[in-house]
């Protein structure tokens, strides 16, 4: 984890300002079994629990799960943010993370079609 509480498992085409010289993904499977690839901007603490911030291959809007550690093949599970409330509060979060300058780089966005990697 970095100073600022956030894990930067981001690539140098992330448009954060960071140089960045390894490139973290994670492949997300729809419910209609297709595949998501994406980018990994961080997993930082919020509302007491963990949580991931994910940049789908050449989209502009990222998303936001609950990062939970598990005993899986994978080490962890990605669960949605059912709660609006939650997710802007989470969000706002991020953003305090985040450069400022950074905030204009990201949209975020809530999902539910994703399932857990």
């Amino acid at each position: 984890m970095s100073d600022n509480g956030m894990e930067h498992v981001h690539d140098e085409n992330c448009c954060c300002g960071h140089d960045h010289d390894h490139d973290e993904m994670m492949t997300l499977w729809l419910e209609d079994d297709s595949e998501l690839h994406c980018h990994v901007i961080g997993v930082f603490d919020a509302l007491d629990r963990q949580y991931i911030a994910l940049l789908p291959e050449g989209e502009e809007e990222a998303l936001i799960y609950r990062y939970n550690e598990s005993d899986n093949e994978e080490g962890f599970e990605l669960e949605n943010i059912e709660d609006d409330e939650e997710f802007e509060e989470v969000e706002d979060v991020l953003f305090e993370l985040l450069d400022e300058d950074d905030e204009e780089d990201y949209e975020f966005e809530e999902e539910d079609e994703e399932d857990e990697e």
